[in-house]
């Protein structure tokens, strides 16, 4: 029997102060800390997998701060380059570089008095890793191309995924940049860790498909069941991606097993998982998930799918595992393209040969 209206996430699923859904322990224990941390200005760095809802979290303590009536402003290091990202953080004025018509406020100078999130922060250049490390030493900067100094009060979060212990090690991020942003870290846990939570989200994440699309699909309880036995190790930007894509193909008004892509032989996530993980060397996906998924059935092309999307360095890339890989990079195409071993000029070319809009992850 299809679950009703009267079943959907109840209000106590729903954290304030942002879109966190949830009732597992895991979660409940990282929202204490979130509003404990929230207290102080002290720098944070959240830390977790792709798609584990960091920049919610971040939102939540700045929307649980006293700052919470001054700017919120984010900003993901891994999509600019070093010249764009200095610019884009530390402001510019007229004539600084061709193109620079007018001065223009940098990220720093937006927030002040309020909250900058750095998404991927470990993700900058060594060269601008000093940069960015003088600013938070001294609470001040100059704007490319300018000589005035100017002072600037933020609360500084970073947010990662990657291992800064090992990057520091190698030498790849600073030592004293790690220990300024490290004050207070805080681990969200992937979303095969949060028990009963996965069946919260997807419900969620349907009544927005119905609101947005004019539909009333509801999930029969055995959907619930095998959607929360898989692992999604995009976590919850995938089951996000995995249930707007299902109830787009649905074929009745009760999404049944049948109509998910695991029950049809197309996910594709535990191999993407598999392949990158081989690449890599690191045992899963971000070096984190246990096991294999207990979907059912093996993608019909796998065999294709790790030749073409993942081993392979020229060419289209196919349109499923690339929906994949974007679903799991949140829309990032460098990150997609590191998980399917190619280029972000191949990842571009390919979204746009097969017309897939970034917009829609």
């Amino acid at each position: 029997m299809a679950g009703s209206d009267d079943e959907t996430t109840p209000k106590s699923a729903v954290r304030p102060g942002a879109e966190i859904v949830g009732e597992s322990a895991a979660l409940k224990e990282v929202f204490k800390i979130a509003q404990i941390v929230a207290r102080s200005n002290s720098p944070v760095l959240l830390r977790g997998e792709s798609g584990t809802g960091k920049e919610f979290f971040a939102k939540l303590i700045h929307d649980s701060s006293s700052r919470r009536e001054k700017p919120f402003v984010k900003l993901n290091c891994a999509a600019l380059s070093a010249g764009v990202l200095e610019s884009e953080l530390f402001g510019h004025e007229k004539g600084a570089f061709t193109g620079a018509n007018s001065p223009k406020e940098g990220r720093f100078e937006l927030a002040h008095g309020g909250t900058l999130l750095l998404d991927e922060i470990g993700e900058i250049s060594a060269e601008f890793q000093a940069k960015l490390l003088r600013v938070l030493q001294e609470g001040e900067l100059e704007r490319v191309g300018g000589t005035r100094t100017l002072k600037v009060n933020v609360r500084l979060i970073c947010a990662t995924n990657k291992d800064l212990e090992t990057a520091v090690a190698a030498g790849e991020f600073r030592a004293d940049l790690y220990y300024r942003i490290n004050v207070v870290p805080i681990t969200l846990p992937p979303l095969r860790q949060r028990d009963g939570d996965i069946p919260r989200l997807a419900q969620v994440f349907l009544r927005r498909f119905n609101k947005e699309n004019g539909r009333s699909l509801s999930f029969a309880p055995s959907t619930l069941d095998i959607l929360s036995k898989c692992e999604f190790p995009g976590n919850i930007r995938e089951l996000q991606n995995c249930i707007q894509r299902t109830a787009t193909l649905a074929r009745s008004d009760v999404i049944i097993p049948q109509d998910l892509a695991c029950e049809q032989g197309r996910c594709y996530s535990p191999l993407l998982k598999k392949a990158v993980a081989e690449r890599e060397g690191k045992g899963a996906v971000h070096g984190l998930a246990r096991g294999e998924t207990v979907s059912t059935g093996q993608p019909r092309d796998a065999a294709a799918f790790a030749a073409e999307a993942v081993m392979g360095h020229s060419g289209l890339i196919g349109r499923e595992p690339l929906e994949q890989a974007m679903a799991t990079a949140g829309g990032n195409q460098a990150k997609a393209a590191r998980l399917l071993g190619r280029t972000p000029r191949q990842v571009g070319y390919s979204l746009r040969r097969h017309g897939i809009e970034r917009k829609l992850f």
